[in-house]
Parts: C-alpha cells; structure tokens; sequence
C-alpha cells in the first residue's frame, strides 16, 4: 500500500485508476467473501478501505490548489470523494480497536475531512451538520490527546474549536480551544527556522 500511495509521480489518470481499482476491490470482498469468516479477513477489509481512504485523500489534496473552483462539475466530484473518503475512513475507524497504531491517523483523518464538509464555502453547499462539527472535535481531540499533532492537524482543531464554541459555549471546549490556539502559535512562521 505505502508504494501505490506515496509514488510522487502518481498523475491524476493513475490515481483514478487506482482509485476504480481500489473501489471495485472493496465492493468485491463486500459482496463475494472468499473467506469471510477466516481470521484473516477483517483485516484483508480494514487494509482494501485503508486504501481507497488513502488514495481518495490524495485525490482530495491534490484537488486542494482548485479549491476556489468555479467549475461546478469539480466541486460535486471534489465533494463526492471527500464523502466517500468520510465514509471510507469512518467504517475503518469504527473496525480498529482504539489502542491500534493506526487509530489516531484514521480518527485525525476522518475529523479533518469532517470539518471540512462542515465548513464548505462552495456555492450550493448543504447545509451545516453540526454533527460533523461535533464528529470534527471529539475525534481530533481524541486522536490528539496522546499523539503529536501536526500544524495542520492543529489548525484543524482550533478552527473545529472555535466554532462549536459559537455554536454552543461549553467550558471544556473553552479550555481546549485556548490550549491548542497556544499550540498552533508555537508553530514556526513560514521562513522562521
């Protein structure tokens, strides 16, 4: 899986394919179970939904520099894969144990991407679900609790933070929004060293 997702030179072609490759992979093991009650299965699952989850989250990254889009063509299948890779990623996490290695990445994974369906700026968005708010925050806070967060993934937090304050004033998200706000400060300003 690490040599499919992380080649950097994966051009947009490859990377659908891969992405048809992955999904049709996935529904086949769904449908026709070859050994669906060996002891090996679930984790033949958990790695083909790793996968798709991995590559849709590519997609999604590279799809990121067009995010101010006019084209609606590419913002319905930008928010087609960022539902898929919600979905994706969300049926791993609910299969992984909470002590598994890969938790953290997943649960930071699926709160990031849930905040973002949150916030949708495009034009014709759904409406705010606050339960992706709250899906945002309780899974970054969780993942990050005894985990190092990167910038991102604190900004992510913050922002999350900041707005189910507004929404609902909880003093425990109050203290948490300040704890990681000081966090994301103490991060180096580009061209700091």
């Amino acid at each position: 899986m690490t040599n499919i997702t992380s080649h950097a030179a994966l051009n947009a072609q490859d990377l659908d394919a891969a992405i048809e490759h992955a999904r049709a992979a996935l529904a086949a093991l769904q449908r026709f179970p070859a050994d669906g009650d060996g002891p090996g299965y679930p984790k033949v699952i958990a790695e083909a939904r790793a996968l798709l989850g991995t590559l849709l989250e590519r997609r999604l990254a590279l799809a990121g520099a067009q995010r101010e889009e006019r084209d609606q063509a590419v913002v319905a299948a930008t928010r087609a894969d960022r539902n898929e890779a919600i979905a994706v990623n969300a049926a791993l996490l609910y299969r992984l144990p909470v002590d598994d290695p890969a938790w953290p990445d997943v649960a930071m994974t699926v709160g990031r991407l849930s905040y973002d369906r949150y916030s949708d700026a495009w034009a014709d968005a759904e409406p705010a679900d606050p339960d992706d708010l709250d899906a945002a925050c309780d899974l970054l806070l969780r993942a990050t609790r005894n985990h190092d967060a990167d910038e991102r993934t604190t900004l992510y937090l913050v922002l999350a933070l900041r707005d189910r304050e507004r929404l609902m004033a909880w003093p425990g998200d109050t203290n948490a929004l300040k704890t990681w706000a000081e966090r994301l400060l103490s991060f180096p300003m580009p061209g700091e060293s």
